[in-house]
């Protein structure tokens, strides 16, 4: 029986961790076959603070205080807010596409059949950067609408004379005002005061990171990989040191997916009428390569280091997940890069390792599972969310020297 997710009677925050949830089967590259995800993601969120792989364009996030804002002037009720700023994002989709760039415009091919709105999208934005200061989901500013709405954001005055007593705004008070013509026309050109506002947003509330240093010291040309970009590795020291750990735990695991789908082609080609000795003499050949490639490091790959970077984090840490890796360094450690496609140890611990993250729907163990692989499932190298941030980072520096 396949699994299915089903809305029920939840709250408003549960709803919000349910679309996160929902979010993840849409992501490129959140296949996570061997249960690494949680790892990837925390060293996604330190690099990248308030980023998320479905975001595209950088404005939007300044469409979304303004759409809302609107709302507030309106003094809609908590009641119908969330029906009335879905028809004001679905109404901004027209004029996005007619801009003359609309490259990112979330929504061009849905339109109104949209399901995951751009204000869902970049919430976590809005809140880790300091732009909706009161650090809450989306829901609960629809439920507060009425009271956020009736209270203002500007100062309130006491009785007394010259007592004022300021009520600290749900919006940040620096935020620049649409243009005049918004919602009716826009575009995702950042003026120089929105983009000045943005980089001191993110310098203030992700400060340490790598966003953060990128956002002043970055260009409008970032390398197309992040190990490429040479305004990364001209950070300081504590920034640089996690561009390397992300770096290394990219190579480093880019091999499992490669065994686990040789494993796969090799359990498949032994069913009457499979033919897959080409993808396994390819998956070996890629192996062997790659086997090559984390030879040549300096050093092995030192999981404490990613321990201590999730505990700093405030991450969790999961004992399986713990010992499955270190199981796999260990091991490479010890092969010689021709070794590796053949191991049993390594075979046996990606077998295992599937089954204690799928149960009973894993392809090593399901036949019917098996015949519906999809060769190259979940091989590539991490990139953190880099192809997404690199757009972010294009839009930001762009906007400063318009």
């Amino acid at each position: 029986m396949e699994p299915t997710l089903a809305w029920v009677d939840l709250t408003a925050e549960d709803r919000d961790r349910m679309r996160r949830v929902l979010d993840l089967f849409n992501e490129r590259g959140t296949l996570d076959e061997m249960g690494l995800g949680s790892l990837r993601d925390t060293l996604a969120d330190t690099l990248f603070p308030g980023t998320s792989t479905i975001q595209t364009r950088l404005r939007y996030v300044l469409f979304i205080a303004w759409l809302y804002q609107r709302l507030e002037a309106r003094k809609i009720r908590s009641s119908s807010v969330e029906e009335r700023a879905r028809k004001a994002e679905l109404d901004l989709i027209a004029p996005l596409q007619r801009s003359g760039d609309s490259g990112g415009v979330i929504g061009a091919l849905a339109g109104t059949s949209l399901a995951r709105l751009p204000s869902s999208i970049y919430w976590g934005a809005l809140v880790r950067w300091g732009i909706f200061r009161p650090e809450r989901s989306q829901s609960w500013y629809h439920a507060s609408f009425d009271a956020l709405g009736s209270r203002g954001d500007g100062p309130e005055r006491a009785d007394d004379p010259g007592v004022v007593w300021t009520r600290a705004p749900h919006w940040h008070p620096q935020l620049p005002g649409p243009p005049r013509a918004f919602p009716y026309e826009a575009s995702f050109a950042l003026t120089p005061l929105e983009a000045d506002f943005l980089r001191g947003r993110i310098e203030e509330c992700c400060a340490g990171s790598l966003l953060a240093w990128l956002a002043r010291n970055g260009s409008v040309s970032p390398a197309e990989v992040l190990w490429a970009d040479p305004d990364a590795w001209s950070a300081p020291q504590s920034i640089r040191d996690v561009v390397e750990l992300a770096r290394r735990f990219s190579l480093h695991v880019e091999g499992m997916p490669i065994l686990y789908n040789l494993l796969l082609a090799e359990r498949r080609n032994e069913q009457p009428g499979r033919d897959e000795s080409d993808r396994i003499h390819r998956y070996r050949r890629d192996l062997a390569d790659w086997a090559t490639r984390e030879a040549q490091e300096e050093q092995p790959f030192r999981p404490d280091r990613l321990w201590a970077l999730v505990v700093r984090a405030r991450g969790r840490l999961r004992p399986p997940q713990q010992r499955f890796l270190t199981a796999w360094s260990a091991r490479m450690a010890e092969l010689d890069p021709e070794s590796v496609a053949a191991d049993p140890e390594l075979r046996t611990l990606i077998a295992n390792r599937e089954r204690q993250t799928k149960g009973p729907r894993a392809r090593l163990a399901n036949l019917g599972r098996l015949l519906e692989w999809v060769p190259g499932v979940g091989i590539g190298r991490l990139e953190f969310r880099w192809g997404r941030v690199r757009q972010l980072l294009r839009d930001l520096h762009h906007g400063l020297i318009a």
